[in-house]
């Protein structure tokens, strides 16, 4: 949000190809033509013409509420350009193929760049009835026209309960912007919520795996923190790495436990 009001007088259009312009000078630093490239080759794969009819379809409701779901469809070229730098900054370009979880996976690009960049990527996301009637169209629409959908579950992640995966499935868990911890609800997770969230999807990782999280700001609640309280920063900080909302967390190889 632009707190000047200056994105008013500025063309939609015009604003989101300096943002892509952006995002695609930050791909640059990683010094890989694969990156570079990625964007524009899953474009030509995908069935675009199927994204710019779902893009009209939903457009009514993309102008009603520009943070809802139809988001996506009214401009995918910077979605896909938004989840390259995602993989970019997890190394995914440089890394051996690797079996991966998109927990919250909506619309679908991060499976799409996951795949283009030859790694195993499925996606979990709320069942349907929970999804609003824009998530319904818009997922599904995107998912079908980027050929991943037939990766996509339902699963709907609840507080204390564990994830219905078996032990060491999966090298990488990413989940961003997370919203199943109750974002925004009176009953939004705590550190023990958390805990047992974090500890669960650890178990779901070979050794050495990692889970990437992405959560979401609530200033209301956790006020200069802005993404967590007090208790679950300790918490993530003293099982992993935080950066921001960025939250790693690591599963140890064996070798780490040795000692000589």
């Amino acid at each position: 949000m632009n707190i000047l009001g200056i994105d008013a007088f500025v063309p939609e259009a015009a604003l989101r190809r300096v943002r892509i312009y952006r995002l695609s000078r930050t791909l640059r630093r990683y010094q890989s033509r694969t990156l570079n490239e990625l964007p524009a080759a899953i474009e030509k794969a995908s069935e675009m013409g199927d994204i710019r009819r779902l893009g009209r379809e939903v457009r009514p409701a993309y102008r009603k509420d520009p943070v809802s779901a139809a988001k996506y469809a009214e401009a995918p070229r910077f979605w896909l350009f938004v989840n390259t730098l995602r993989a970019a900054e997890l190394g995914l370009h440089e890394a051996q193929r690797r079996r991966i979880l998109d927990i919250g996976c909506g619309p679908g690009f991060f499976m799409a760049v996951a795949r283009s960049l030859g790694h195993d990527c499925e996606g979990v996301d709320a069942p349907e009835s929970h999804l609003s009637a824009v998530e319904r169209r818009v997922y599904g629409g995107l998912t079908q026209a980027l050929k991943c959908r037939e990766g996509v579950k339902p699963l709907f992640v609840e507080r204390f309960v564990r994830l219905p995966f078996d032990d060491g499935s999966y090298d990488l868990i990413t989940a961003f912007w997370v919203c199943f911890n109750r974002h925004r609800q009176a009953d939004e997770w705590g550190v023990e919520e958390w805990r047992f969230f974090a500890e669960d999807a650890l178990r779901c990782l070979r050794q050495g795996g990692r889970v990437a999280l992405d959560l979401v700001e609530n200033r209301e609640r956790y006020g200069d923190l802005r993404f967590y309280d007090e208790a679950t920063l300790a918490y993530f900080r003293a099982q992993g790495t935080v950066v921001g909302n960025r939250v790693i967390l690591a599963r140890p190889c064996a070798s780490a436990h040795r000692r000589t």
